[in-house]
């Protein structure tokens, strides 16, 4: 199994997207809350040695808090562990099932789990509005347009820092790559129930949806990319929602335990976004080019000033200089209050 973060891929494995729009996701919201160990035995036919993984995860005796129960938290938990060989880590296998087009065929078998898992991340509290960070070591500039609407069907993971994702594993500092500012209202902190807990991650449910604010070549083979977390006009995914009292068995050696389920529906109706404004009256283009001029990170707070600021430029080229992450994190804070983008 991995150590730590470094092989922590689901922070970029966004490539995997369909790009499309596909049939909502639903069946498991109706499911009974069961015990991990309950909601994984479907899933022994698709994940190869999720018993071991389960076992694992049981062996830790991971305490509740924050209002979850032991299996709650062991869902995340689980989710969050990465696995050797690479392919068979549960959160790739169950983010390739979420992105197929073949609901029908198969997603029941992992609706018990998506019930468990879902109504964890519902109990977590949103840490309200705000931009956090995704990476990738490919240049995905191409298949994300300024003004189209996206969906992302995984559970998308992502960090508070541009400085996470420094590491050579995640996003590095050199070669082509493409950052993702996100500016979202939904996001979970789950740090505090991930298998690797020195890992500062913010996790997206699946079924978001986005508007792409703009993409920038920023030199250096990097592309960043912002995007604004919007309401979609019909639900991707059902809410969680309970009135019964859950029966969750807490796994391993623990006794058992009968706990009434908190009602989730105000907590699910925080992970759906607010609805979006009232379209503004279109700006004129304002197109402002530094290209080729031996921009550095020291330059950004000029170009801030200068470009964003004093003209409001709707379109800024920085292509051919030398800004890296440091300077496109600037540049992501400054555009989260930008209009014209």
């Amino acid at each position: 199994m991995a150590d730590g973060s470094r092989d922590a891929y689901r922070f970029s494995d966004v490539d995997g997207e369909p790009m499309r729009r596909l049939p909502p996701l639903r069946g498991f919201e109706n499911m009974p809350l069961v015990s991990l160990e309950q909601a994984t035995q479907p899933l022994i036919p698709y994940v190869p040695e999720i018993e071991h993984m389960v076992y694992i995860i049981q062996g830790n005796n991971i305490q509740s808090h924050d209002g979850l129960t032991v299996d709650e938290s062991s869902s995340i938990a689980l989710y969050s562990m990465e696995w050797s060989p690479r392919k068979n880590s549960f959160y790739i296998i169950l983010n390739d099932t979420l992105r197929n087009s073949n609901r029908e065929a198969l997603l029941p078998s992992w609706n018990k789990f998506l019930r468990l898992f879902l109504t964890a991340l519902s109990k977590l509290p949103s840490f309200g509005h705000r931009t956090i960070y995704r990476g990738i070591k490919l240049d995905l500039g191409q298949k994300y347009k300024e003004g189209a609407r996206i969906v992302w069907w995984g559970f998308s993971s992502c960090t508070k820092t541009v400085g996470v994702l420094e590491n050579d594993a995640f996003f590095g500092k050199s070669g082509t790559r493409t950052l993702f500012a996100i500016e979202c209202d939904t996001g979970k902190d789950i740090r505090q129930h991930s298998f690797y807990q020195n890992e500062d991650e913010i996790l997206l449910l699946p079924g978001r949806e986005f508007e792409v604010v703009s993409s920038m070549d920023m030199g250096h083979q990097l592309t960043m990319i912002q995007l604004k977390e919007v309401a979609p006009r019909f639900p991707n995914i059902a809410s969680v929602t309970s009135s019964e009292p859950s029966t969750i068995t807490t796994t391993g050696t623990a006794a058992a335990t009968a706990k009434p389920v908190v009602a989730v529906a105000a907590a699910a109706a925080a992970v759906v976004p607010k609805p979006a404004p009232k379209p503004k009256p279109p700006v004129q283009p304002v197109e402002v080019s530094y290209r080729d001029k031996n921009i550095t990170d020291a330059d950004i707070p000029r170009v801030i000033k200068e470009a964003i600021v004093q003209q409001q430029c709707t379109k800024l080229d920085l292509f051919k200089n030398q800004i890296t992450h440091e300077g496109a994190a600037l540049l992501a804070k400054a555009l989260r209050n930008n209009t014209t983008f």
